[in-house]
């Protein structure tokens, strides 16, 4: 009696878990955004820290005037998936890695070409310097262009007198960041001055800004320009 019982039970729990099992509702996993997608939102909340001088987000900045009131921009921020968003901040950090590291040398300024500012920076310590001027201060003769890639190293010259000089900066760089060195050589093989590029997305209107290198005044100057990250191109000219 005990063994039909138990069999019996057996049977019944064989058939609660077949149907369990037949009706198991299983959810498929939501499709994570395109990369480029979330990076068109990210990059709207990246700003430079004014005392660090590195990227960070700020999820409270407003991005268009109707976020003061519903604030679209941030939800859009908190639709951003987490997957992407770590490959974002890696990228970030790996541009904040080559800022930090040119810090604090002489004679180095950093140019922010970002989608918001041209921001510039000059460390201390050296006699170079860049400010940011309006574009109808621009003029003079275009005495030296170069356009930087990942193709190696490439390089012009001009040969530098003493007058104001003015510099322009266009990105063609589809890379989330990007960071390009350009540095200013005399014959001796002496570095006169440092300009580290930095940006975020593609920039299509140039940045115009006042050089000063009153070191190389004189001289001619042999302009060397590599890319440290990216896939596309940076430009610079200068006038006199």
């Amino acid at each position: 009696m005990n063994k039909q019982i138990l069999t019996s039970l057996i049977g019944t729990a064989l058939l609660i878990t077949a149907c369990s099992d037949d009706n198991t509702v299983f959810n498929e996993p939501t499709p994570i955004r395109a990369y480029e997608t979330d990076v068109e939102v990210l990059s709207q909340f990246v700003e430079v820290n004014s005392s660090t001088g590195l990227f960070s987000i700020n999820p409270d900045r407003k991005v268009t005037a109707t976020d003061y009131v519903v604030n679209r921009s941030r939800e859009q921020l908190l639709e951003v998936s987490s997957i992407n968003r770590v490959r974002f901040e890696r990228e970030m950090e790996q541009a904040n890695n080559l800022i930090e590291a040119y810090r604090n040398a002489e004679n180095v300024s950093v140019i922010y070409t970002t989608r918001t500012s041209g921001l510039v920076r000059n460390n201390g310590g050296g006699t170079m310097r860049l400010s940011k001027v309006q574009s109808d201060k621009m003029g003079g003769k275009t005495v030296a262009r170069l356009s930087v890639s990942g193709d190696g190293i490439c390089r012009t010259g001009f040969f530098s007198m003493e007058n104001d000089k003015r510099l322009t900066v266009s990105s063609g760089n589809t890379s989330t960041f990007y960071v390009s060195q350009i540095s200013f050589v005399t014959s001796d093989k002496a570095n006169k001055g440092t300009i580290l590029i930095v940006g975020l997305g593609m920039n299509t209107l140039p940045y115009n800004y006042s050089m000063e290198l009153p070191e190389a005044d004189g001289e001619y100057l042999n302009i060397q320009g590599k890319s440290l990250i990216g896939n596309g191109t940076v430009t610079i000219g200068i006038s006199e």
